[in-house]
C-alpha cells in the first residue's frame, strides 16, 4: 500500500516539475501553461497575444521560454488577467 502512495505523489508532482522554471514573480505555477502556435506572435509593433492585445517589447510581462513553446500565465479568476507571456526562442 505504501508504494501506491509514493506512485500517486510522484504522478501528482510531475506536472509541476515539468515547468518548474516559471518565475514566482510572474505566477505561482498554477496560472501558467503552454499555448498553441499562433496565440503569441511577434510583429514589428510588439507581441500580439490573442485575446489580450499587443504588448510592447519593453513590457515587463514578456519573458523568454525555456523550451520550444510559448506559454501564457493568466489568473484563474473570472477576470482572466494576463500576468506574463513566455515567448519561445526565435531559433524555433
Amino acid at each position: 500500500m505504501r508504494s501506491f502512495y509514493i506512485v500517486v505523489v510522484v504522478l501528482l508532482a510531475s506536472p509541476a516539475l515539468s515547468h518548474s522554471w516559471y518565475e514566482p514573480s510572474c505566477c505561482s505555477g498554477v496560472d501558467c501553461a503552454p499555448v498553441a502556435d499562433g496565440i503569441v506572435e511577434e510583429r514589428e509593433d510588439g507581441v500580439h497575444v490573442a485575446g489580450y492585445g499587443i504588448l510592447s517589447y519593453g513590457d515587463s510581462r514578456l519573458r523568454w521560454s525555456r523550451d520550444e513553446q510559448d506559454h501564457m500565465c493568466v489568473t484563474q479568476d473570472v477576470q482572466h488577467k494576463l500576468l506574463c507571456v513566455y515567448r519561445k526562442p526565435k531559433s524555433f
